[in-house]
């Protein structure tokens, strides 16, 4: 019955964490297609390095979070309690669109001020 959410979960995860080690590496320069894509951080090759590595913490958040309520979806499925599965997928979800809006918020704050 969960298995779709956290499906979504994991992939979320596996994005951030591939985002999260290629910013890291700077494996990424500016594109249109991967990474924190705002007005701001694609002024620039300066703005949108500051930019992806302000994002960093909350795409480690998405990820921690992501795979957290994957293993609590798994463990709501075995143990056949549905209201709990449904507030934890609800609430998951809230979470990570949160986090996306943070570190969106981060990067082009950061990239903005690179560029002055």
């Amino acid at each position: 019955m969960f298995y779709a959410p956290m499906t979504g979960y994991l992939i979320v995860a596996a994005v951030s964490v591939v985002l999260i080690v290629a910013v890291s590496r700077q494996a990424i320069g500016r594109n249109s297609a991967i990474g924190i894509r705002t007005r701001h951080t694609l002024a620039s090759d300066a703005a949108w390095e500051v930019g992806q590595r302000a994002g960093l913490p909350y795409l480690f958040g998405m990820a921690v979070i992501s795979i957290g309520h994957a293993v609590a979806l798994l463990c709501v499925q075995l143990l056949n309690t549905t209201t709990t599965g449904h507030i934890l997928a609800v609430l998951g979800w809230v979470l990570i669109l949160v986090c996306a809006v943070l570190a969106v918020r981060a990067a082009n704050g950061a990239a903005r001020s690179a560029g002055q």
